[in-house]
């Protein structure tokens, strides 16, 4: 019996073993329980083949338990941020409770009613002013400050406008990039950011920044091959401008977020090179 305290005390507790510790009880147990459930049911997702939605869950920001008194269930909200929400689809999210309810039931867990909210913000005593102030409209207009967007801005994140919904995704996975590489080697991305080149006004999707080095990264459309001799003088322009590298994101690989994951790793990759 010894020996098998020490194997456990070598390796991490599975969450089976962590129930089964007879202290662990009320709020702290049900958070326990429901974390279990919901690792168990993203593992199964990925298991399956989903991997689109495993992905997407795996985003969250946190998780929380709640005992709902009406209607006298438990109930595990995935909280996201903004960006985040609009972009898992209802049935996904149908799709990861039922998978929850099936992992409860073969591990006699409790069931879990399983939602999405935007997580709540960070706000302290100067939340009025801070408010006011991103209500100010700007006291200058910005390279995004075009006519083409003077209407409601259809794809919107973090106070930048895109225009269409693969340059959001793409947006969104540099983001996660930027978010997990060392504060002292990050990456900054511009969206947009319209800007002069020898002969001509030009706006790539995106100028990203690495190592002291400026990179363009391209989001092809699904009806791309049509400009190829055109992208390729402009890639040469850049180049002479001083931009290192310039790379594009396949329309395929936009919908796929592995694929656009190893993309974009290999974007930074051979701009760290250039």
């Amino acid at each position: 019996m010894s020996g098998d305290r020490d194997e456990q005390s070598k390796r991490a507790l599975t969450f089976r073993e962590i129930l089964e510790d007879p202290k662990l009880q009320g709020d702290s147990r049900m958070e326990a329980m429901g974390e279990a459930v919901l690792a168990h049911a993203l593992t199964l997702l990925l298991q399956r083949g989903d991997k689109e939605k495993a992905l997407r869950f795996l985003e969250v920001q946190s998780f929380a338990i709640e005992y709902d008194h009406e209607y006298e269930e438990y109930e595990l909200w995935l909280e996201v941020l903004p960006e985040q929400q609009s972009a898992i689809p209802r049935e996904w999210v149908k799709a990861l409770h039922n998978t929850c309810a099936e992992v409860s039931k073969r591990l006699r867990y409790r069931d879990f009613n399983v939602g999405l909210r935007e997580i709540l913000p960070e706000v302290g005593p100067d939340w009025r002013a801070r408010l006011l102030g991103e209500l100010e409209p700007p006291k200058r207009p910005t390279n995004q400050g075009r006519k083409l967007r003077q209407g409601p801005p259809r794809w919107s994140t973090d106070y930048l406008f895109f225009t269409n919904e693969g340059e959001q995704k793409v947006y969104l996975a540099l983001k996660r990039l930027q978010e997990a590489l060392p504060k002292q080697e990050t990456i900054a991305v511009f969206p947009l950011a319209g800007g002069r080149v020898l002969g001509r006004t030009w706006e790539p999707d995106f100028l990203v920044t690495y190592k002291g080095r400026a990179g363009v990264l391209e989001v092809d459309g699904p009806h791309h091959n049509a400009r190829r001799a055109l992208d390729t003088s402009r890639e040469h322009l850049l180049h002479e401008a001083g931009v290192a590298f310039v790379d594009r994101v396949v329309a395929e690989a936009v919908h796929d977020p592995i694929e656009l994951d190893s993309v974009l790793s290999r974007f930074l990759r051979r701009l760290e090179k250039s």
